[in-house]
């Protein structure tokens, strides 16, 4: 499952999206409301949805090939990216690699991982209100380091995907995500009665830790391993669209799939990054608060331009302006020290 939002404009995928809204619910300290996006529409993608239709669409083309073997080994070669795999040998003029795995032990870094577990659920009677999710609900208890929450997204009046989400240095034990499901659906959305109609768990790696785009002249690293996930948020299926595009275009025009330049700008949004994951691993403020803060007092369409990373700086230090002041600061300058 992926959730994105987008601004005024046709997406590629809008064929597939299962589900979209003008509007979401966000809980969170002493706060509740209902959040009107403004230009954006928030998205919901199944992935079995998005591997059809790209499967579908790619084997349009008599030049691609799928090949599904174990890889061994990726490696820059004068000749060409160099594949080895389990039974076979590749040379291509470019190799894009997405296998390449963070270290997210660095000690100059900050690493946690965010995970999660969802249940699709179906009930008797109608619960659910088909016309606006609840994006983040903080309600849940917060328990230890980094953040909890949960979010739910309704397909109809008895039927929604309920996901429980942290953002921690260590997984949890498969008994307490199911706990935490079963006590939410209680106790805040009320079902007493339901079915389970699928499952999924997932973890997605949330680090500044470096991840050179380039291992060489000819292999070019892609997806998680050539930082394409957004390090404070885990947000990376908009950003893959926009970092590809890139490479297609440069390839296109100058012959080689260069990845976007790291501007001024990509260097200071990463150091924003790099603060919040300082502030959430040292416990400066608490996550709920943080994020309760962000919801409350910017307008919803200015936080997503934010966390798209389409802002200008005077819309960042507004946004940052309403955060708690002590704890980020505090965290910048560490952030800063561990870069120097």
């Amino acid at each position: 499952t992926w959730c994105f939002w987008e601004k005024d404009r046709q997406s590629p995928f809008d064929s597939i999206v299962h589900r979209q809204w003008n509007q979401v619910y966000f809980h969170g300290t002493n706060f509740s409301s209902a959040l009107e996006l403004g230009p954006y529409s928030y998205k919901w993608l199944r992935g079995i949805d998005f591997y059809t239709f790209i499967k579908t669409d790619l084997a349009k083309n008599p030049n691609i090939t799928f090949v599904q073997e174990r890889i061994e080994r990726v490696k820059d070669t004068p000749n060409g990216g160099f594949i080895i795999t389990e039974h076979n040998q590749y040379l291509g003029g470019y190799v894009f690699d997405s296998t390449y795995s963070l270290k997210l032990n660095l000690p100059d870094c900050h690493n946690l991982l965010q995970h999660f577990k969802g249940w699709e659920i179906e009930t008797d009677v109608p619960i659910f209100d088909p016309n606006c999710p609840i994006m983040m609900d903080y309600r849940v208890e917060q328990r230890g380091l980094g953040v909890r929450f949960m979010y739910v997204l309704p397909e109809s009046p008895t039927r929604a995907m309920v996901e429980y989400t942290i953002f921690s240095d260590k997984l949890l034990p498969t008994t307490e995500y199911d706990a935490e499901l079963h006590a939410y659906i209680k106790d805040f959305l009320k079902i007493s009665d339901f079915r389970i109609e699928h499952e999924e768990f997932g973890v997605i790696p949330m680090t500044d830790e470096p991840t050179p785009s380039l291992d060489g002249e000819h292999v070019f690293r892609i997806g998680t391993g050539g930082g394409y996930v957004k390090a404070s948020t885990g947000y990376a299926f908009q950003r893959t669209q926009r970092f590809t595009r890139e490479l297609v275009k440069n390839l296109v025009t100058i012959g080689k799939p260069l990845p976007p330049k790291r501007s001024l700008k990509k260097r200071f949004k990463d150091l924003l990054d790099s603060t919040l994951l300082n502030v959430l691993l040292k416990s400066r403020a608490s996550g709920k608060e943080v994020f309760t803060a962000l919801y409350q007092k910017n307008p919803t369409p200015r936080l997503f331009a934010f966390l798209d990373e389409d802002t200008t700086l005077m819309d960042d230090l507004k946004i940052m302006s309403t955060v708690p002041l002590g704890a980020f600061t505090a965290g910048l300058f560490d952030a800063l020290r561990k870069k120097i």
